[in-house]
């Protein structure tokens, strides 16, 4: 696998069977295991998540930890501006490049990620393909045609709340659960869904967004009998120091009050981040704490795609591309279940990087191969029959 990333940009099936070097190996019998398979792949997709949700509360059994967050993320799948005939792949707004392709439009698939964090361990624990509504309407006419099942359109929020309900019965009992999304699901139906299962949340918001009748962007300016609360978080790399403001209220058709947080980098800035969350009794402190661990999602995101080729599927039908969605995420679970492995045998167990995991069951792949090839030396094969089987043309 080491090899496989570094002599190869994108992980194809073309790449993968000229890797594997295999004389049966053929990558239109590869392609088909993708686009014609009767496998299912939600079946797949469902063993994956209670298998991983078992040993969550395996850990959690173990370590006693109570406290359990669920981070909510969606990301692209960038594809060539040209691509026009894979089903899932459309423009899609993009906020981090808006630099490519039609202003800020990125021609790609979309897909919604849950991510489950519990102390030190973490898991992507399920995820949603997502068309928007014309991609589906156009989808539906072609597919009818050919008599293919129909395609249903389903909002993001809505896709959340389905990974969510797939969830509730299989986490780990008397844990205090806090759901972390962005402004792109602040709507009233996830809220009041994420209340009703018990659980908190935590989100950012829009300036516009009332509170109490009075918009968040205002609020600041109305706080100014508040003295400003200075709270200081370290990341990854560095630590930051935020000026905050923060109010209790209701808002718009919202039975319970919340809490509201305006935080600034520096003193005068223009554009601040507004939080919400649920749980009225948190501090400050807490709030911006807990809503950091989004950040592992932009991890796996990342590792998802330019190690584990995610983005880089050449399929044309949405099962086909759902097929390998299933495929990659499950290889990414393994490493993650290998990294949380240690804490099944002893509660207090130092986990490793991800990526220093990754690193090693690569080194296991490549001492299997040394030894395979030091058996077949010591059978008396000759170079030519060695090159053959592990080096092909």
């Amino acid at each position: 696998m080491t090899s496989y990333s570094r002599s190869f940009k994108h992980k194809t099936l073309a790449a993968l069977t000229r890797l594997l070097g295999l004389p049966h190996a053929d990558e239109f019998a590869l392609a088909d295991f993708f686009r014609v398979s009767p496998w299912d792949s939600r079946l797949v997709q469902q063993a994956l998540t209670r298998f991983l949700l078992r040993t969550v509360c395996a850990i959690q059994q173990r370590t006693g930890w109570r406290l359990l967050f669920l981070s909510v993320d969606d990301a692209l799948c960038p594809k060539d501006v040209a691509t026009q005939a894979l089903e899932a792949v459309s423009f899609h707004y993009d906020h981090v490049q808006v630099r490519r392709q039609q202003g800020k439009f990125t021609n790609s698939s979309c897909y919604v990620m849950l991510h489950l964090q519990l102390g030190p361990v973490q898991f992507t624990l399920n995820w949603r393909l997502y068309l928007k509504r014309k991609q589906v309407q156009k989808l539906k006419r072609a597919r009818a045609a050919q008599g293919l099942p129909k395609l249903t359109y389903r909002k993001l929020s809505a896709l959340v709340e389905e990974m969510l309900t797939e969830i509730v019965p299989h986490l780990p009992k008397g844990c205090k659960v806090y759901v972390l999304f962005d402004a792109w699901y602040d709507n009233q139906h996830l809220l009041k869904f994420i209340r009703q299962q018990g659980w908190h949340w935590i989100c950012t918001t829009r300036s516009n967004r009332s509170l109490s009748a009075r918009p968040l962007s205002q609020w600041w300016i109305h706080l100014n009998h508040q003295r400003s609360e200075r709270v200081s978080l370290r990341s990854a790399t560095r630590s930051h120091t935020y000026s905050t403001r923060h109010v209790v209220g209701k808002l718009r058709r919202y039975p319970d009050p919340v809490i509201a947080l305006i935080s600034k980098r520096v003193r005068r800035d223009p554009h601040p981040a507004y939080f919400l969350c649920s749980d009225v009794h948190l501090s400050v402190r807490c709030i911006l704490k807990y809503y950091g661990y989004r950040w592992q999602t932009e991890v796996d995101n990342r590792a998802l795609k330019e190690r584990f080729g995610l983005a880089d599927y050449r399929l044309h039908s949405v099962e086909a591309i759902q097929h390998w969605h299933v495929l990659v995420f499950a290889a990414y679970a393994f490493v993650q279940y290998q990294r949380a492995m240690p804490l099944l045998k002893t509660p207090h167990a130092q986990l490793k990087p991800l990526s220093e995991v990754l690193a090693a069951h690569q080194q296991w792949h490549v001492r299997q191969t040394v030894c395979q090839l030091a058996a077949v030396v010591r059978q008396g094969a000759s170079d030519a029959e060695v090159l053959k089987q592990f080096a092909p043309p």
